[in-house]
């Protein structure tokens, strides 16, 4: 029903966005593949056995989209952060299991009617405040605080958990997991110390509980360390999406940015020397020049830091034409707008905002380098609303 309304729609309205967002699905398997060979080889799978993270929109790649194009590996479980997720995903008819590794209120645990979802429980409160009798079974993955101080049960808190868990018939315990807080670091002493926790707690969890399916403490960075951890998965975020700010670990894997954003140029200009761009009047033309428009600013994820340095120094770059030339912003970047330095070109060029290729200049690794963040923010932040399309 939702796909012919759709249909009828676009008869009644026809539209064709002005911005395309391409994600690549041979990306996205080869990088799993470039994981799997650092990822733990439990029985269950001939290979490296690795969770997809799809938090945060598949961390701006599109949920639905990502999921689908990955619904088909040989993968033991799909990672959101909230029940919202995990409801967005089943509505869209994605039905393999799924862990919510978020937050989740105990009452919403107990009255889940999805099939085949996990929870983490991260904290003892909720642990202490699930139902002892319970219509449905819950399955949960119990965290453990092994150093980050954010979420999980402390070590100290092992034995009353175990006591709990066993002392409740509707509690399936069906994993356990943790998380490395500074597993980039060149300094590994801290890592190690959690991993020395992690090792300890989940033998003591697999001598109580020997039917515990899943253990897992590696996300992207820790797959680094993936020898010295006791774990039967890993689970993979943003390097998935071709994307690391590990260089160690980057070195050792080919990584592929998985996502690439396309629109046009709507307008072109032709400035004489003296006159200004945009909002400030900050960029000042020192000679006669072109300039171009392409429909995206700081909404659709351009962020505001690209924008033009003083005396029109480029910071952001769109590539445009053919030739996928880099043509550097000039002014500010607009909340819906953005203005480059160009020539030889026309309304309705191609215009890449975000190229794949990671030494590009419009990179998102690029774009985070520039911007002085992390490729995470840049990638998080383009609107859920732009047009994704899943290619090759």
């Amino acid at each position: 029903m939702k796909d012919l309304l759709t249909k009828l729609s676009r008869r009644r309205f026809p539209y064709e966005p002005l911005i395309t967002i391409e994600i690549s699905k041979s990306r996205l398997i080869h990088n799993l593949n470039e994981f799997r060979k650092l990822a733990p080889k439990p029985e269950f799978t001939p290979e490296g056995a690795v969770a997809p993270v799809l938090k945060s929109n598949a961390y701006g790649h599109g949920l639905l989209e990502v999921a689908q194009a990955l619904k088909h590996e040989n993968v033991p479980f799909f990672v959101v952060d909230s029940y919202f997720e995990t409801i967005a995903l089943r509505s869209g008819g994605f039905k393999p299991a799924i862990l919510v590794i978020g937050y989740t209120r105990p009452e919403t645990i107990a009255k889940s009617r999805l099939k085949n979802v996990a929870f983490t429980v991260t904290g003892m409160e909720t642990l202490e405040h699930l139902p002892q009798e319970n219509r449905r079974t819950m399955h949960i993955h119990l965290k453990i605080d092994t150093g980050m101080r954010r979420q999980g049960i402390m070590p100290e808190e092992i034995d009353r958990a175990i006591e709990i868990i066993k002392g409740n018939n509707s509690i399936i315990l069906e994993g356990l997991c943790s998380h490395l807080c500074d597993a980039d670091d060149a300094d590994e002493s801290f890592t190690e110390s959690q991993i020395h926790v992690w090792n300890r707690a989940a033998k003591k969890f697999r001598d109580v509980f020997p039917s515990l399916r899943y253990w897992h403490l590696a996300a992207t960075d820790g797959h680094y360390f993936g020898h010295d951890i006791d774990a039967n998965v890993s689970r993979l975020g943003i390097g998935l999406y071709g994307l690391s700010e590990n260089l160690a670990l980057a070195a050792k894997l080919d990584l592929r940015p998985v996502l690439e954003m396309k629109t046009i140029v709507t307008g072109v200009k032709h400035l004489k020397e003296g006159e200004t761009v945009g909002y400030g009047r900050t960029f000042k033309a020192t000679t006669d020049m072109t300039t171009a428009t392409v429909p995206v600013g700081y909404f659709e994820g351009v962020d505001r830091r690209l924008s033009s340095g003083p005396g029109g120094a480029p910071n952001g770059f769109i590539q445009i034409g053919p030739n996928r030339t880099p043509c550097p912003i000039v002014g500010r970047v607009s909340m819906n707008i953005t203005s480059v330095k160009a020539a030889g070109i026309k309304i309705g060029d191609t215009a890449i905002v975000i190229s794949n290729n990671t030494t590009d200049t419009n990179s998102i690794a690029s774009m985070a380098r520039k911007c002085g963040t992390i490729s995470y923010e840049i990638a998080v932040k383009i609107p859920e609303h732009l047009k994704r399309v899943v290619v090759d």
